[in-house]
């Protein structure tokens, strides 16, 4: 018993610090969390006064203190609903330049708390628009990510790192101040410590939402399924809604998935097979929310965070076909670009290789 709860131990220690796990799935989660920023605040840009600025305050609810968006300075002095509509947009301008930096992987030791803190401020404009659902898992997300190496796939910092050791041979610099750097394990542990919060905060989403569902007839019976599919204001493609709503037990079945889906779904990741399963059905779930029920910015947040479930060598294998078929892809160029060695065990097996099975997975790496 004492040595089973070692090697547990010990392959759990292994785990956390011999490498950066997710390091594909974080970078997918940063360019698409960026992106969405710029895309999102492009589409308020015309009547951003109504919401944020001047316009505003015909609503008190909009225009109230909310608590959670009360934020510590300096974020809280970051943006004001009493500055002129101009300050308020040329604040979401650098808002926006900022995120586009943070989708590109550009210096994101400075550019990383640097979007954190000006999108809580800018949450903080109103209270009731910014604190949805998405909006909500977007916010942790981000915080989440500052403890993560985001950078380093499918990135400008991981180009530039690379051209730094290839070119000169000078090995990464470590973090540090002055000669003062700190043990090289701590970038990784940071690292898989942002992968498992991630994961921890989708399973708690997806096991509550799916005990909510529970709770009545609704979902078991499928109402919850065919009533929102003909409502016309949650409709992009209405003869898609149309046909999916008139095959009753397609509507069922989709019922029954989702909500088990969810409930079960982090006993579905702890097997490599049963996760391919887990995962292919909260992402045929949320991308039928957001085709079939206009909700498109939850749905992608979800599928982007469940991404850093999918292995380094998933994504290493799909870079080497691209390669084969369409000669040398950006894909297989960029993970290339920065390439960690596997972490050897003892007696120079790597984990790959080695008899012991690898630690238990919480997530997919």
């Amino acid at each position: 018993m004492a040595r089973a709860i070692s090697n547990t131990w010990d392959r759990l220690m292994n785990w956390f610090l011999e490498a950066r796990h997710a390091t594909y799935g974080l970078a997918l989660l940063r360019i698409g969390l960026g992106a969405s920023t710029v895309v999102i605040l492009a589409m308020y840009l015309p009547n951003f006064s109504y919401t944020f600025g001047h316009g505003s305050q015909w609503g008190s609810a909009m225009f109230r203190d909310s608590s959670v968006h009360s934020y510590i300075w300096p974020i809280s002095a970051l943006f004001s609903r009493t500055d002129p509509d101009p300050l308020i947009l040329a604040k979401i301008l650098v808002l926006m330049a900022v995120a586009v930096a943070y989708t590109l992987g550009w210096r994101m030791r400075v550019v990383s708390p640097l979007f954190v803190a000006l999108w809580l401020g800018f949450t903080t404009l109103d209270p009731v628009v910014t604190n949805t659902g998405h909006y909500q898992t977007f916010r942790l997300f981000i915080i989440f990510l500052l403890f993560a190496d985001t950078s380093y796939r499918w990135s400008l910092d991981a180009r530039r790192r690379a051209k730094r050791v290839g070119r000169r041979g000078l090995e990464p610099q470590r973090l540090g101040i002055g000669k003062w750097r700190v043990p090289q394990w701590f970038p990784v542990l940071s690292n898989n410590v942002a992968v498992v919060l991630i994961a921890y905060q989708l399973c708690v989403i997806y096991v509550t939402s799916a005990l909510w569902k529970l709770q009545g007839s609704t979902w078991v019976t499928g109402v919850a399924s065919y009533y929102p599919l003909q409502v016309e204001e949650l409709t992009l493609v209405p003869w898609l809604n149309h046909l999916a709503w008139q095959v009753t037990p397609a509507v069922f079945i989709a019922s029954w998935l989702s909500v088990y889906g969810q409930l079960l779904f982090p006993v579905l990741l702890l097997n490599r097979w049963s996760r391919i399963v887990g995962l292919v059905l909260v992402t045929g779930m949320h991308a039928s929310i957001a085709i079939l029920l206009a909700l498109p910015w939850f749905s992608l947040m979800m599928i982007l965070g469940d991404m850093i479930f999918v292995r380094d060598r998933t994504w290493r294998r799909l870079a080497d076909w691209l390669k084969a078929r369409f000669g040398k892809s950006p894909l297989h160029t960029a993970q290339r670009e920065l390439a960690e060695p596997e972490p050897k065990r003892a007696g120079g097996a790597t984990p790959a290789t080695a008899g012991a099975p690898p630690a238990p997975e919480l997530v997919a790496n």
